[in-house]
């Protein structure tokens, strides 16, 4: 790859980086226009990138195109949000079987005390927000990645992780959601560490449709989770 093709290629990430972070914290909100002009002065780069990094968020599902309209950041409907939660319910639920029967006894180990610091954590937090990675992105991570199958994880990892995020960014949390998910992830770390698949796998669907009832239950509130 000549200098200048790699140079542009990193433009185009970095536009693409600025402009996904911007979308799924909320800070550029649903059906807002992704306006080439102000990106380019945020980024100090010339259209081109930006351009091309909108063509990737419109791919991945965060943006879409409107005819005369240009690019707006997605309106995510009822329908759609119900269908994000239903794959990475059966996803992450197989994950967290596969997890119970694969991972080592290192990860079971990591996998505990990582749990215990979250723990402590939310103790010390005054939020009702998980006191992990973004969205409590940390344990997930790591039970896929327990898993050992890269496809599972590269699916939850990828445009299906952003687009959940979006949600999230949209709505505040649920008074409370903080504890009752450590609540729900040491019972399926439990499940995980003692290779009780069948409840491990159980335990991790019975807690992504708990995530997805509260969304709807404050959502129908007129209330942000």
């Amino acid at each position: 790859m000549e200098k200048s093709e790699k140079n542009g290629t990193l433009l185009v990430d970095r536009a693409h980086a600025f402009i996904r972070e911007q979308v799924i914290t909320g800070a550029l909100g649903p059906g807002e226009r992704l306006n080439e002009i102000d990106l380019t002065k945020s980024l100090g780069v010339s259209r081109g990138p930006v351009r091309e990094a909108i063509r990737r968020l419109v791919a991945s599902g965060l943006a879409t195109m409107l005819p005369n309209q240009g690019a707006r950041v997605v309106q995510l409907d009822e329908v759609t949000i119900r269908s994000l939660y239903e794959i990475r319910e059966a996803t992450e639920a197989m994950g967290a079987r596969l997890a119970a029967e694969r991972m080592t006894q290192a990860e079971r180990t990591a996998l505990d005390e990582m749990l215990k610091e979250h723990a402590e954590c939310l103790s010390k937090d005054q939020s009702d927000g998980y006191p992990a990675g973004p969205s409590d992105w940390d344990f997930h991570q790591a039970v896929l990645h327990g898993s050992r199958n890269e496809i599972a994880f590269r699916l939850c990892a990828g445009d299906l992780r952003d687009l959940l995020a979006l949600v999230r960014a949209q709505h505040r949390h649920s008074p409370g959601r903080g504890e009752r998910a450590l609540q729900e992830h040491r019972w399926v770390a439990d499940a995980i560490i003692d290779g009780n698949a069948d409840l491990a796998q159980t335990l991790m669907a019975s807690h992504i449709r708990a995530s997805y009832k509260i969304f709807m239950k404050t959502s129908a509130h007129g209330e942000t989770h």
